[in-house]
């Protein structure tokens, strides 16, 4: 064969490779942009119902309800992206022992205020942490139990809300639990006697002391329970929605929205309980 003529064979080869993955390339572009408008399907549905739906368990002051309304600090990056989605925002009562649950039945599109672990990972997904926080116990200020170790020792009861993330950690540290369905009643089992203390989250301990100086905080040492704080999502979110999510929680918390809102109500950080801590 003449070299002119294996030339122009190359070059037809190459011209038909190009075709070709041109139209393969444009054919992966084309799902691309199908799968494009999937993905918004998430926030499409929102806007198409008007609504933003929240999950809402109470857990003061991160969740909470005043007047008949639920509400709270945990819930100003789900307001800013209602606002942008041009929908209102709609808590939807939960219980700590169903809010997971309430989720997959599509009751609300969010479920807020979520620890990140990994039971629950199997069944949902969660956005970016919207705070940190460590579990703590609240015992009575007379109690003479002022470390874990003392509490653990004791082998009495203690209480903590049904189904809670920090329920389950107490539980594997060796101690007894009283169930409950909400970090309130938990409280009122310790003031009644039927637990020697509470076992929570940070945020609630901080308001129960606050609004009862009756209690003390104990932190344990070492950690019983560490935690990230996020949202709680469907299995099935598709990315686009879920990168939004995160940077309404990742905007909140950078601009000082989220900080504002902690010092409105009296958050107060592990490292600066003062007189709130039992000595």
């Amino acid at each position: 064969m003449k070299k002119s003529t294996k030339q122009s064979l190359g070059v037809l080869a190459l011209v038909i490779v190009a075709v070709l993955g041109g139209w393969v390339g444009s054919g992966f572009r084309g799902g691309g942009a199908a799968d494009g408008i999937e993905a918004n399907q998430w926030m499409n549905k929102i806007r198409q119902r008007g609504e933003l739906r929240v999950g809402v368990a109470i857990a003061p002051p991160m969740t909470d309800e005043r007047n008949g309304v639920l509400g709270g600090p945990n819930l100003i990056p789900l307001q800013d992206l209602a606002e942008q989605l041009g929908v209102r925002l709609t808590p939807v009562p939960a219980d700590w022992s169903n809010i997971v649950a309430g989720l997959q039945a599509d009751r609300y599109d969010v479920a807020a205020n979520l620890d990140q672990t990994l039971q629950r990972a199997v069944s949902i997904q969660f956005t970016d942490p919207v705070y940190e926080y460590q579990g703590v116990f609240v015992v009575a200020s007379s109690s003479p139990l002022n470390s874990s170790a003392a509490i653990l020792a004791a082998g009495q009861p203690v209480a903590t809300a049904q189904g809670s993330a920090t329920g389950a950690a107490v539980r594997a540290a060796g101690a007894q639990l009283v169930e409950l369905a909400e970090y309130t009643d938990a409280l009122q089992a310790v003031q009644a006697g039927r637990a020697i203390a509470e076992f929570t989250d940070l945020p609630t301990a901080v308001s129960q002391v606050q609004a009862n100086p009756a209690f003390k905080i104990v932190v344990p040492d070492p950690p019983i329970y560490s935690a990230y704080s996020a949202y709680g999502v469907p299995r099935d979110i598709d990315p686009q929605s879920m990168r939004t999510l995160n940077i309404a929680i990742n905007n909140a918390r950078a601009n000082g929205s989220l900080d504002r809102a902690y010092a409105e109500v009296n958050y107060r950080t592990i490292d600066k309980l003062g007189d709130l801590q039992k000595k």
